[in-house]
């Protein structure tokens, strides 16, 4: 073999090499980069799911304390840790006359969640009662 040959042998294998090397580099980047995003996203969508809980839940609370409650702007958003959550209020139309439902969507960045909540309230008592609680695909 001349020198001329082992030389072209010598640029191909390391061309070979080196590309193999590269491809197995930015698979790897690819698959840590997915395996990341998905466990990112499941704690963002835990945290918008937590921030609807609350927004809920501080409806509930504003009811308790005043029956006749009707939040102006109609929904209001309250902020909540590094997420919000808007919730709108819908007396008598949306649930049945003497209830009230509760919608409220928490955000986390691009995570999304709805809870939505159906509260009575006694005309003769004033007592509030939460009916159901329950999630709401988007």
């Amino acid at each position: 073999m001349t020198e001329k040959q082992k030389a072209a042998v010598t640029l191909s294998m390391t061309l070979l090499i080196g590309g193999l090397i590269v491809e197995l580099g930015i698979a790897l980047a690819f698959i840590s980069y997915y395996l990341l995003q998905g466990g990112f996203g499941l704690k963002l969508s835990e945290q918008a799911i937590t921030a609807a809980k609350s927004g809920a839940q501080d409806a509930v609370i504003r009811i308790v304390r005043d029956a006749n409650f009707n939040p102006s702007p109609n929904p209001y958003t309250l902020t909540i840790g590094s997420g919000s959550a808007q919730i709108t209020v819908c007396k008598d139309t949306c649930a049945g006359t003497g209830k009230i439902q509760i919608d409220s969507l928490g955000s986390v960045l691009t995570k999304r969640r709805q809870i939505r909540a159906i509260v009575s309230v006694s005309s003769q008592t004033g007592e509030v009662r939460l009916e159901s609680e329950k999630e709401i695909s988007l």
